[in-house]
């Protein structure tokens, strides 16, 4: 740890509210397994950090699937922050896009509430073993969320609707830069960078139909349509893009939430859909190696060294580092 960085988490300590939370977070492990015991085989978990994105959340979300899986015990999870919330559809964002069928295949309806439901901030609030960490494969990931949760189906069914009318019987080629704060967890990527390697792999795979573009920047998606002029270039119709340097899941908390939810998770759904994905480190894109373990990815940039997480870790190991360029 740094002085800087030392400094900084003296000066939360001074505030009540941060003080509280440190407290919170190191007595939770000893004492949250005991309340648990009373949901007769449920375990239950809402996690609040305000500052994760919708994909990051999701990551936890894998974490505590497995932590059930190996101790035979049925996931109960609620997502709270406010990034997502939409005051006219309740408090937890999970069930927005989400249903839960370990819940449903065990008997419990649609409103079940747990008696004891763990608040965490942090991960690490529940000290969970360390295989939980480092065990995990795409493949055993896919099969973890397939079994345990299924996408609502107006939002199914929207991504469906794309794949039949712009991917069906075409080799599509995916492309998702994310740009805005990504600085804070891996390299910026340049957009000739990303411009050339599209170039490479479209010099092997001259029958792509079209180029499908994921970003949240609309300067980067309006470059591409731009230099790709013989190629078909699309994107979903988002209801967000930004247009300088702020990330969208850190935009407004007000009843739009929802849309920011949707447009990230159906971007997600429809890099799984292509033949390639050519991406800058992202959750969002790295969660198409999810719903899709078999996609072939071409990764532009690594991960900094304190942010070398799953699934990314996984997806580093098979990129198809041959087309980027020298």
């Amino acid at each position: 740890m740094n002085i800087k960085h030392l400094w900084w988490k003296i000066e939360k300590m001074r505030h009540p509210e941060y003080a509280l939370a440190a407290i919170d977070s190191f007595t939770k492990p000893h004492y949250y397994q005991f309340f648990q015991s009373f949901n007769k085989g449920v375990f239950a978990i809402e996690m609040h950090n305000p500052k994760l994105g919708f994909f990051a959340k999701l990551n936890w979300c894998l974490l505590v699937l497995y932590y059930c899986q190996r101790n035979n015990l049925i996931p109960y999870i609620e997502l709270t922050s406010l990034n997502y919330i939409d005051a006219n559809r309740g408090n937890d964002w999970f069930k927005y896009y989400f249903t839960n069928l370990a819940l449903r295949e065990h008997g419990y309806d649609a409103d079940y509430h747990p008696k004891y439901v763990t608040r965490i901030r942090k991960i690490k609030d529940l000290h969970l073993p360390g295989w939980c960490y480092h065990e995990l494969t795409l493949e055993h990931a896919a099969a973890l969320f397939k079994q345990s949760i299924a996408i609502q189906p107006e939002i199914a069914s929207e991504v469906d609707a794309f794949t039949t009318d712009h991917f069906a019987n075409r080799k599509v080629l995916g492309v998702h830069y994310r740009g805005t704060d990504k600085v804070i967890e891996a390299p910026r990527v340049n957009w000739d960078f990303c411009e050339k390697t599209i170039r490479n792999y479209l010099a092997d795979h001259s029958d792509t139909d079209v180029i499908f573009v994921a970003t949240d920047e609309g300067p980067f998606l309006r470059h591409i349509a731009l230099k790709f002029p013989d190629v078909e270039v699309i994107s979903h119709d988002d209801h967000f893009r930004s247009e300088g340097g702020e990330a969208i899941h850190t935009l407004g908390t007000g009843g739009d939430n929802y849309l920011k939810g949707r447009d990230a998770l159906v971007n997600s759904l429809l890099l799984s859909k292509c033949n390639t994905v050519i991406r800058s480190s992202s959750f969002l894109s790295a969660w198409s190696s999810i719903f899709n373990p078999m996609l072939h990815v071409i990764l532009l940039n690594r991960p900094n060294e304190n942010a070398l997480w799953f699934p990314e870790v996984e997806i580093m190991k098979h990129s198809l580092d041959q087309y980027l360029p020298e």
